[in-house]
């Protein structure tokens, strides 16, 4: 009996723990678009270089191109897969490219050269033409009005509403989800035939919440985890409708984004403290501000820097739904409003990811 006590409190506290440990998913992998062309030098010990040409694709596969400098011989063309490494920060090529391992940052792969001085691959802006698919998705939040099965019947698990909105948005090679409860987020393409695939399934935080909300999470995932024909109209307000291989519908609405309307945003990240605050200069009474400090990350995604000074928030922060006792740090869009709506901050803040969450006890 007192063996099974303590594998009972064993297990308990190793539950608690678990629960109150930070969930850390700003890697490279989940919340870059590293997908792309790169292109450097790389050294070389009898010639002035190695000129070099990666390029990286959703799909896992690479395509590496190698040509000596000042040398009359032909580029060298490999084609293999590369995966990335357990930290989600650092990828490692096959065989076939040598094994060569980069750490993968904003914009620039660093190769990993043991006991040589570091070389960057820049990646190279590509220009997209015309009025594509991809750049209409993006241009909306898209916020789920309805959604049905194969005989238009409404999906039990899936109900819309006011008070835990669906919300559906695109950045770059990027889709994320805030669901019900948790924020579900994954690579994607869209192929010639307008179908949608989320790339190597979607990622979600481990938020705990109602079990019905929880379960609508569930269907979410379970629906993105196959491939999804694309429709969508036009207009103001245009309609956007994800249909599966057995006719089930989810249909969107679309508002326009902060980026359409205010132009790119400046990236961030605060900390929001476990509890919130009285606000010395309330918009409305009884009202209660989140505390936040800046954050700065380095391109691997890790912390540098000292934190800024606590300050209490007196703005919204769009997309994001505070638990009283959860301290989470947020990687944010902030966008300046230039004239701002009238009777309010000409500062908009926008959820972009949630870096960690952590269980704080009083």
């Amino acid at each position: 009996m007192k063996a099974l006590r303590m594998l009972f409190i064993l297990a308990t506290t190793l539950s608690v723990y678990a629960q109150q440990k930070p969930a850390d998913l700003h890697t490279s992998q989940n919340s870059l678009d590293w997908a792309g062309v790169y292109e450097g030098v790389l050294p070389c010990a009898d010639c002035p270089g190695i000129k070099t040409r990666l390029t990286l694709s959703l799909d896992g596969t690479y395509e590496l191109v190698t040509q000596y400098l000042e040398r009359q011989v032909p580029a060298q063309l490999v084609r293999g897969r590369f995966t990335w490494q357990s930290s989600g920060n650092a990828i490692t090529l096959d065989e076939q490219g040598g094994g060569q391992k980069y750490s993968v940052g904003e914009g620039r792969l660093i190769l990993r050269n043991d006991g040589g001085p570091p070389v960057v691959l820049t990646l190279v802006p590509q220009t997209r033409t015309g009025d594509n698919l991809a750049q209409r998705l993006e241009r909306y939040r898209w916020t789920l009005e309805s959604a049905t099965d194969n005989q238009s019947r409404p999906i039990d698990m899936l109900p819309p509403g006011k008070d835990h909105p669906v919300v559906l948005g695109f950045s770059g090679n990027r889709l994320s989800i805030q669901g019900p409860c948790n924020r579900i987020i994954g690579a994607y393409r869209i192929n010639a035939a307008r179908q949608l695939t989320v790339i190597g399934g979607p990622a979600s935080t481990m938020m705990a919440c109602d079990p019905a909300l929880m379960s609508a999470d569930t269907a979410l995932s379970g629906i993105l985890a196959n491939p999804l024909s694309v429709e969508i109209g036009d207009g103001p307000s245009p309609q956007l409708r994800l249909r599966s291989a057995s006719n089930g519908t989810l249909t969107f609405t679309g508002q326009a984004t902060p980026e359409a309307l205010y132009g790119p945003g400046t990236r961030i990240f605060l900390e929001v403290s476990a509890q919130q605050i009285a606000c010395e200069r309330p918009p409305a009474p009884n009202t209660r501000c989140l505390q936040v400090r800046e954050r700065h990350y380095d391109e691997q995604g890790l912390p540098v820097g000292t934190p800024g000074e606590w300050r209490p928030l007196y703005e919204n922060i769009e997309g994001y739904t505070h638990q009283e006792g959860v301290r989470n740090v947020l990687r944010i869009k902030r966008f300046d409003r230039n004239p701002a709506p009238e009777r309010e901050s000409s500062t908009l803040y926008v959820l972009d990811l949630i870096v960690e969450s952590e269980l704080v006890k009083r």
